[in-house]
């Protein structure tokens, strides 16, 4: 026979009133079953109560006399009979929540739900006929799940005399169950205490044979771990350190700060609940993991597949899956982030042979995400990831659920150049990335991250710091050609890239050596002026720019199919300009206008003297292109085989290498009129 303990009259005052008749009252330490009367035998005597009970039993206990008001618990224990449904915050304060309203009446019937997947759980029909027998009876229901319009029978959710939503234990009702258990008063207790803590976490802090003050302390570090920015967070940056995410980015940092203004009072936003979409690699989920460190709160990171990795694959497996991961994040109060969501099919179009249990899987998880948004207590910031957004199911994507899909598409040269300089840290501080930039176009997120990570690698085998070669290595195919090759095609794109420059036509931002496509090499630049707004003059300095590669490649007698061939080449880009100026821009001998550049260009098959007109000007242009390219040979040269050795060069290091040259001057004079092609 279990062994009677005095407890102390300081003890029970520690109690909310009426505590020591409830004490007094029927309790099990069993588990009821629905439907399952619960008037068994049980202790008649505080003492034997608080000798026997668990810490749970007098959490939850402590938990319904601090936070309900008096007139609530009047109503429980009020005759004849009652239907009362509530709504716990997790599956784990199920039991212990039922038990404890126990202790204020006998229960004829007792509904217990917490997670789907079972017919059940997911059914609200079942359980309907006890219910209303036991109602009609005269006697009482309880209904206790983590979300009652969900799980419970429906006749109980209609009928229900009184609904209580509880949230995690005050410090109230902590402090009379340490107290309880320690036989010692707890000090004041901060608010946010158990916050992110379940029921079962909460017990397991509080100890018996403990003292107040390690029980506050467990509980103290226990809520610090799970509100803390996950660890593994540290090399993340700050969304507002991001680059490359374009609108995403936008919206990532607007929702940064809403979240802050929640916090300082203002109303939780909507904003939390959206869906990042785009291609494989451009940082879906690194956005995601930025989002919970600026916020500095933890990231709980699922994905669909995951759930069926994890499990056997049985649709209750599934679904009871799905609740553990919103319960987790829900506990969290951070970031959950669902990746692969478009392994969730479509179940306007699904096969029929699975459609029955897709349908259930993905009807489970909508209900989930409704009773995760529409809590009132929830302040999860949800955030799903998929590649191919229009597989998704439109339910999924509707009001109130995850409904703003944001997209993050391709960096373009400047988000690469901002996402190398962050991957890279410190290493080439000093060193221009806009040209390496210019030649990753079409590289997703991952791809320059790899870079980074590679060259870095490289180096560090190396045991030296890491230079512009490494970087470019990891971007560029391996060299093939003979060096011979190599210098014919950097002469030729070192002639673009100094007429530009010494004719006023534009800045050059990028010299490359680097094969791409039907491309040898590369030279970009900004021009000062549109072709619809340009002069004769600048026109003209264009086409000469233009044709310099070629006219490089007669001066060192090594024309390549660079120079002509295709229709991207300079010479029908070239040839394009000069028609144009014939024929659609009244700049050349007629004011004509006979059509636009693709008109322009079918004329020359089909008239003969528009034809020799236009090759009669070209060769003009051509002969001042070779005149400007034999005269400055020397710099041309140098410059080309600079290029050869670091295989891209910005447009600062071709103007640093100009200045330096009796060219220097060719550029200030086209710019006050003096000198050009028509000089």
């Amino acid at each position: 026979m279990t062994k009677k303990t005095k407890i102390p009259a300081s003890i029970l005052k520690s109690l909310p009133r009426k505590a020591n008749r409830d004490f007094e009252d029927a309790y099990d330490d069993g588990y009821p079953q629905d439907g399952e009367p619960t008037d068994e035998t049980k202790p008649s005597t505080p003492e034997e109560v608080l000798a026997t009970a668990s810490v749970s039993t007098v959490l939850a206990i402590s938990m319904l006399h601090a936070m309900l008001p008096a007139k609530v618990i009047t109503r429980i224990q009020a005759p004849p009979s009652l239907a009362l449904v509530v709504a716990v915050p997790g599956p784990d304060w199920i039991v212990p929540i039922t038990l404890a309203l126990t202790s204020l009446r006998a229960w004829t019937e007792v509904v217990k739900r917490g997670t789907g997947g079972s017919k059940t759980s997911d059914n609200r029909s079942v359980g309907n006929d006890s219910v209303a027998a036991a109602l009609g009876a005269g006697r009482s229901v309880l209904g206790v799940t983590t979300a009652p319009d969900r799980y419970l029978p429906a006749a109980l959710i209609t009928a229900a005399d009184l609904r209580i939503e509880l949230k995690p234990p005050s410090p109230k009702a902590l402090q009379a169950t340490i107290r309880l258990v320690t036989g010692r008063r707890a000090g004041r207790l901060p608010a946010d205490i158990v916050q992110g803590l379940g029921f079962d976490e909460i017990t397991g802090c509080i100890r018996k044979g403990s003292t107040p003050r390690d029980c506050v302390r467990r509980l103290k570090a226990a809520s610090a771990s799970k509100r803390a920015a996950s660890s593994d967070l540290a090399d993340v940056p700050l969304v507002e350190d991001t680059c490359g995410y374009g609108p995403a980015g936008d919206h990532a940092k607007a929702l940064v700060e809403a979240v802050k203004a929640h916090r300082r009072g203002a109303p939780w936003p909507a904003a939390t609940r959206f869906i990042l979409a785009g291609p494989p690699g451009t940082g879906k989920t690194s956005l995601a993991r930025s989002i919970a460190k600026s916020l500095g709160v933890r990231i709980t990171a699922t994905s669909v597949s995951s759930w069926f990795s994890q499990t056997n694959g049985y649709l209750n497996d599934i679904c009871k899956k799905v609740d553990e991961v919103f319960l987790e994040a829900s506990q969290n109060g951070g970031v959950l982030l669902i990746d692969e969501l478009d392994s969730l099919p479509n179940r306007e179009t699904c096969d029929s042979r699975h459609r029955d249990y897709w349908v259930t899987v993905v009807n489970h998880v909508l209900m989930t995400l409704d009773g995760a948004v529409s809590s009132p207590a929830s302040k999860l910031v949800i955030i799903g990831a998929t590649n191919f957004p229009e597989r998704l199911d439109p339910a999924l994507v509707r009001p109130g659920r995850l409904d703003r899909v944001v997209r993050i598409d391709l960096p373009d040269e400047d988000a690469i150049e901002g996402i190398l300089r962050q991957h890279l840290v410190d290493d080439l501080a000093n060193e221009d990335l806009g040209p390496i930039a210019a030649i990753g176009i079409g590289a997703t997120g991952a791809d320059i991250a790899g870079w980074v990570g590679g060259a870095r690698m490289v180096a560090l085998a190396g045991k030296r710091q890491m230079n512009l070669a490494d970087l470019i290595g990891r971007i560029v195919p391996p060299e093939t050609r003979t060096p011979a090759q190599q210098l014919s095609v950097a002469r030729h794109e070192a002639s673009h890239a100094v007429i530009l420059e010494t004719q006023a036509v534009g800045d050059v931002r990028t010299v490359s050596l680097v094969a791409q496509g039907a491309f040898a090499g590369r030279t970009l630049s900004r021009l000062n002026n549109d072709t619809s707004v340009m002069s004769v003059a600048d026109l003209d300095a264009l086409i000469v720019s233009v044709l310099a590669g070629r006219a490089a490649d007669q001066q060192w007698d090594a024309v390549t199919a660079g120079s002509a061939g295709g229709s991207g080449s300079d010479l029908a880009h070239a040839t394009a300009l000069v028609a144009g100026k014939h024929a659609s821009w009244g700049l050349g001998q007629s004011l004509l206008y006979r059509g636009d550049q693709a008109d322009a260009l079918a004329l020359l098959r089909v008239d003969p003297a528009f034809r020799r007109l236009v090759e009669d000007d070209l060769s003009r242009l051509y002969e001042i292109s070779r005149d400007l390219v034999s005269r400055n040979t020397d710099v041309i040269d140098r410059i080309a085989r600079r290029l050869v050795e670091r295989r891209v060069m910005s447009g600062a290091e071709v103007r640093a290498i100009i200045a330096g040259s009796p060219m220097a001057g060719d550029k200030q004079a086209r710019k006050s009129g003096r000198g050009g092609p028509n000089a």
